[in-house]
């Protein structure tokens, strides 16, 4: 601006002022521009360090587990078993990371194709099984010494990235096996995992015996060509499976196959669902079997359908002895069976989603979405889930909680900090644009003087 057109200004805005206005104190306005200074500084950086913070929550690195660290520990049958679960799952990282997680505690599904594993002290990596055949849409099992993964008849080693089968024979099994949404059932010593899958076109074999060696076994099918529910291995070379529902009864015939043998043989374990209930053929697929590690007790679920939407709601359980099939009653809070209250009814009903429990100190587990005892009044969480995941089923190594829980101090304070840090970095920033408008508009009105000239004079 040139001196001729900045004096006529001058000129200008002193014929604008009005007489009876006192003009602006100079301490005043002196402190206005020191605000004014600090908050062009003070907003930027904070902005920054929001960001900054943000990004060290979603960013923080958590090493991945490896197969020297979680416990693993042979008891007295020889056989080798993960003895650490962790106390907490996080959410799921912001990388993802495609190393093999070694031996791993837990895997969590969220509903959609994405898995995660979870160390024994709950370190969540990001799971990629190669070149799994379209179609698989069972759930993952992990072997009782967290070693190996099986989804379908697809299994991989943890500790090296390896996968069984070669991609061949597993493209060939995708295209003549019918894919079954069961889990796969380990057997005891981790060698062999049972997997439904029976044969596309004339009936043949009810399901596979895929060996951690490579080999293959198919299971027969039951006399008259009905495919059994297995509930799991009597020991490392034996399945129990049940048959029987049909014509609107709810009893259940227990068998028996020897791994190489040519057909099942009856058993002597025959259970009778709560006599209020009835299931024909057409429930067959929402009935589950599950015997415990120890052979002692046998769970049947029945997952249950809003009828509306059709969407899985909840799972009603009956709880009975693994070796003779008498009914028992349902787990008191400290794991007591005793009778059933008449209140509740003949059977155990829990929300969910109708996953695979798992088994706890002998006693059933319910894994959707809370990881807790499924007794009659349900208690607090032995593993607490990060509500991260949508709809999550969580698979623990061998089906079962073992040993004691353990914690990764950091992954847990990194779940903590990103649900509350992401909170009250909203709230400041929130809180900081109240301040800075709210200041802004208190300079501005100069103290009730008018507008704050565009001069600052000397301080007196």
């Amino acid at each position: 601006m040139s001196p001729d057109r900045l004096g006529t200004a001058l000129h200008d805005l002193v014929d604008d002022v009005e007489p009876a206005v006192v003009p602006p104190v100079a301490d005043e306005l002196w402190a206005g521009g020191r605000r004014r200074r600090r908050t062009a500084r003070l907003v930027p950086a904070l902005a920054a360090a929001c960001v900054a913070a943000l990004m060290t929550v979603a960013l923080w690195p958590v090493d991945a587990s490896r197969a020297s660290m979680p416990a693993v520990q042979i008891n007295g049958d020889g056989f080798s078993r993960l003895t650490a679960y962790p106390s907490a799952i996080p959410k799921p990282p912001f990388l993802r990371n495609t190393g093999n997680p070694g031996v791993t505690a837990a895997v969590v599904g969220d509903g959609s194709d994405d898995l995660y594993v979870v160390s024994t002290s709950g370190t969540v990596t990001h799971l990629v099984l190669p070149d799994q055949p379209p179609g698989i849409s069972a759930p993952p099992s992990l072997s009782p010494d967290g070693r190996w993964v099986a989804r379908g008849f697809l299994l991989t080693d943890l500790t090296r990235g390896a996968t069984l089968l070669d991609l061949p024979a597993r493209q060939s099994l995708a295209s003549t096996r019918i894919p079954s949404e069961s889990p796969a059932r380990w057997s005891p010593d981790s060698r062999r995992a049972y997997v439904d899958a029976p044969n596309r076109g004339e009936p043949k074999s009810s399901g596979l015996v895929v060996g951690t060696d490579g080999s293959i076994s198919e299971a027969p099918l039951l006399a008259g060509g009905t495919v059994p529910l297995v509930a799991g291995w009597v020991d490392k070379d034996t399945l129990l499976a049940f048959v029987g529902f049909g014509d609107g009864a709810a009893s259940l015939s227990g068998r028996t196959w020897r791994v190489g043998d040519p057909s099942w043989k009856e058993s002597i374990v025959d259970v009778q669902w709560p006599s209020d209930g009835t299931l024909d053929g057409a429930e067959l697929s929402s009935v589950r079997t599950d015997l415990s590690p120890d052979g002692t007790l046998l769970l049947l679920t029945r997952r249950l359908t809003d009828s509306g939407t059709g969407v899985l709601s909840s799972t009603q359980a009956a709880l009975f002895d693994g070796q003779t099939g008498r009914r028992l009653g349902i787990p008191d809070a400290e794991g007591r069976l005793g009778p059933v209250p008449e209140a509740i009814g003949p059977y155990l009903e829990w929300g969910g989603w109708g996953c695979r429990p798992a088994w706890r100190s002998g006693m059933p587990v319910t894994t959707d979405d809370r990881i807790r005892k499924a007794v009659i009044a349900l208690g607090e969480d032995l593993v607490t889930v990060s509500s991260r995941y949508g709809a999550p089923c969580v698979a623990f190594a061998g089906n079962e909680l073992r040993g004691e829980p353990a914690s990764d101090t950091a992954a847990v304070w990194q779940e903590h900090l990103w649900v509350w840090g992401g909170r009250l970095l909203v709230l400041l920033g929130i809180g900081t644009l109240i301040w800075w408008f709210t200041r802004r508009r208190s300079w501005n009105e100069g103290a009730g003087s008018g507008p704050v000239p565009y001069f600052l004079p000397t301080r007196g």
